[in-house]
C-alpha cells in the first residue's frame, strides 16, 4: 500500500511539474508543428499600403489574434504582401494581440504608428507599440490627417530632359503630366488628400537630373516622396512605346510581392469603358494585367520597375533607396501600381488617347476607389 502510494505521490508531481514546462518552458505550437521555447516576441511588422504584417521571432509561425473586448481579428500570413492584416477594417479601442494561443512580447521601445486613407471624412490612427512587455495595437478615429502626410502620391512620369516615348512631336512627359493633373482632381474630388511627384515640367528632386541617374532617391524624388508623405497608395502614369510602333493597349503593372486586386478593379472600368488590353507578353502575364521580375528572373524575389520596388517598404525589397537613406524608417511602404495606357507610338493608339483620355484616367481612379472600398 505505502509503495502504491509513493508511485501515485509520483506520478502526481511528474504531471504537475509536466505542466509546468509545457506552460513555461518548451510549448507545443500546434500551428506551426515545432516546439519552441519561452513565448512569442515580435521581432517587427511591416505595413504595405493598409495592410499590416507580422515578423514574429522563429518557433511560432505567423498565425495572428486580436482581441478587442468581444470583437476578434484573424492573420494569418499571406505570399502577398496587400493581404495582411487589414488596418482599415479595425474598429477602434485597444487590442491585445495573441501567436499561438499566448499573448506576444514586444521590445521595450517597441512602435510603429500610422494613418488609413480618408473614408468619409475621417481616417484611423492605429499605434503597435509595448505595453506592460506586451505587444498592443490601439486604433482611433481622427477627423484630418497630420499637414505632412498624404493618401495617395500621383506619379506624371518621366519630365524634365527625359521626354520618355515620343511620336513626331508628341513627349510622353507632356501626357503623364496632363493625366496626372486630371487624376489629382478626380480623387481631391472623392475626399483623398493627394500630392503628385511634378506638378510642371521637371523631375522631381533635381532639375536635369535623368531617371538613369540618381533621380528617384534624392531628397524630394519620387521614391522619397512616398516615404516622406506616407503615402498609403502610389499610381504611376505612364504611356508606352515598342518596336515600329506595332503593339496596343493597356499594361497594368503591380509589384511581385502584390496580388492582383486593383490591377483587376482597373481593368474592369478599363473594359467597360471600350479599352483593349495588351496581349504580347506572355511571360509578365496576360490580359494587359503584368509584373515582371528584376531581369525577368523570379529567383530574384523582387521587382525589374523600380518605382514598385523601391516605394514599398521592406516587403518589395528595395536596394538603392536603402542605401542612400540608411536612416529613413522602411517599415511603412506605398502599395504601388505603374499604369502603361497605350502606346503612343501606335498611330491608332495615340489617336485613341486624344478622344478618350479623360475617360481613361476615370477609369483608373473609378478601379482605384472600388479596390479601397469608397463609394
Amino acid at each position: 500500500m505505502y509503495r502504491l502510494l509513493k508511485i501515485l505521490a509520483s506520478l502526481a508531481v511528474a504531471t504537475v511539474l509536466y505542466g509546468y514546462l509545457l506552460w513555461h518552458g518548451p510549448l507545443v505550437n500546434r500551428r506551426a508543428e515545432t516546439i519552441v521555447w519561452a513565448e512569442p516576441c515580435v521581432d517587427n511588422i511591416y505595413i504595405y499600403g493598409e495592410n499590416a504584417h507580422f515578423d514574429l521571432l522563429p518557433g511560432f509561425g505567423q498565425d495572428v489574434l486580436l482581441i478587442n473586448g468581444k470583437t476578434r481579428h484573424y492573420y494569418c500570413p499571406s505570399v502577398y504582401a496587400n493581404q495582411g492584416l487589414y488596418l482599415a477594417e479595425l474598429e477602434c479601442g485597444l487590442y491585445r494581440i495573441y501567436a499561438s494561443e499566448l499573448s506576444i512580447l514586444a521590445p521595450k521601445d517597441f512602435k510603429l504608428s500610422g494613418y488609413t486613407i480618408t473614408r468619409d471624412n475621417q481616417n484611423l490612427y492605429y499605434c503597435f507599440s509595448n505595453k506592460q512587455g506586451r505587444l498592443v495595437l490601439e486604433v482611433e478615429a481622427v477627423s484630418a490627417l497630420p499637414e505632412e502626410v498624404f493618401d495617395v502620391i500621383i506619379d506624371a512620369g518621366h519630365g524634365g530632359d527625359n521626354n520618355g516615348a515620343t511620336r513626331r512631336e508628341r513627349f510622353e512627359k507632356e501626357e503623364n503630366l496632363r493625366a496626372s493633373l486630371y487624376m489629382a482632381e478626380l480623387l481631391r474630388a472623392a475626399g483623398l488628400k493627394t500630392a503628385l511627384t511634378r506638378d510642371d515640367d521637371f523631375i522631381p528632386g533635381q532639375i536635369g537630373v535623368t531617371e538613369a541617374d540618381i533621380d528617384p532617391y534624392v531628397i524630394e524624388g519620387r521614391v522619397y516622396l512616398a516615404y516622406s508623405t506616407q503615402a498609403k497608395y502610389f499610381i504611376s502614369n505612364h504611356l508606352n512605346a515598342s518596336t515600329r510602333g506595332a503593339l496596343r493597349g493597356w499594361q497594368l503593372y503591380r509589384s511581385v510581392q502584390a496580388s492582383g486586386g486593383w490591377q483587376q478593379s482597373i481593368a474592369a472600368h478599363f473594359s467597360a469603358y471600350g479599352h483593349i488590353p495588351n496581349n504580347d507578353f506572355k511571360s509578365f502575364g496576360t490580359e494587359g494585367i503584368y509584373r515582371r521580375f528584376s531581369q525577368d528572373d523570379e529567383k530574384t524575389g523582387s521587382d525589374y520597375y523600380y518605382i514598385l520596388r523601391e516605394t514599398g517598404g521592406e516587403l518589395t525589397k528595395p536596394r538603392n533607396f536603402a542605401k542612400m537613406h540608411p536612416h529613413i524608417d522602411l517599415r511603412r511602404g506605398a502599395e504601388s501600381i505603374l499604369v502603361e495606357y497605350l502606346f503612343l507610338d501606335n498611330s491608332d493608339d495615340l489617336e485613341y488617347w486624344d478622344d478618350n483620355w479623360q475617360g481613361l484616367v476615370e477609369a483608373v481612379v473609378k478601379g482605384s476607389l472600388d479596390y479601397w472600398g469608397i463609394k
